[in-house]
């Protein structure tokens, strides 16, 4: 058997060997277990404990490893995000190489027709939808949760139908609070044709 050798089928960069990440795993499962770690959730801190961890004190929930172990053994090995048609757009798998998205809404824009930075609004982020969509190096769109010129109550969800209406690339938008993820997947499910088809065929995500 061979030692200290890998062969890709693509390009790589890795700066940790298998060994080094193992060693980096096993002490975040100590780090976890003993140590422990603060949850501002008191939703998230009751189902820790009623799947195992130490609760005692709800200022450092500690995780058993075997819980850990146990979610990294039943979570999917892949992921295949799809565009609006169905199409498969992304997978994560770990072996399939990154995948770039990039940001329509941000505060302040650059417009191309005068040359000069000004605010945000509705019609660039649409516009900036359309040009995400048409590249073919960009794969996702991600959302910010603030601008200058939308409601904060409305924001998020303003960016995400114009996502949808301007491109059909995957989603993947930063979100505020459940209220608003509930929100958007109802919005999702709405064009999906329902919520059980947007769970088989997903073309949003979450980032919280």
């Amino acid at each position: 058997m061979r030692h200290n050798y890998i062969q890709y089928n693509s390009p790589q960069f890795r700066l940790l060997s298998d060994n080094q990440i193992e060693e980096l795993h096993l002490a975040t499962l100590q780090i976890l277990e003993r140590t422990g770690v603060t949850f501002h959730c008191q939703e998230a801190i009751d189902i820790l404990g009623e799947a195992g961890a130490d609760v005692s004190n709800p200022k450092r929930v500690k995780i058993p490893s075997h819980l850990v172990e146990q979610a990294l053994r039943t979570a999917p090995k892949t992921i295949t995000l799809y565009t609006r048609e169905g199409e498969p757009a992304i997978v994560l798998n770990g072996t399939t190489g990154s995948h770039f998205g990039a940001f329509p809404d941000t505060h302040n824009y650059l417009d191309p027709y005068i040359g000069r930075q000004r605010k945000c609004y509705v019609e660039d982020i649409a516009d900036m939808a359309r040009l995400i969509d048409a590249l073919p190096n960009m794969e996702w769109s991600f959302t910010g949760s603030s601008h200058l010129t939308i409601p904060p109550a409305i924001a998020d969800k303003v960016t995400v139908l114009q996502l949808i209406l301007n491109s059909s690339k995957p989603i993947i938008p930063e979100i505020n609070d459940v209220s608003s993820l509930k929100e958007m997947i109802d919005l999702c499910s709405i064009v999906a044709g329902g919520e059980e088809q947007l769970r088989r065929k997903p073309f949003f995500g979450a980032s919280a």
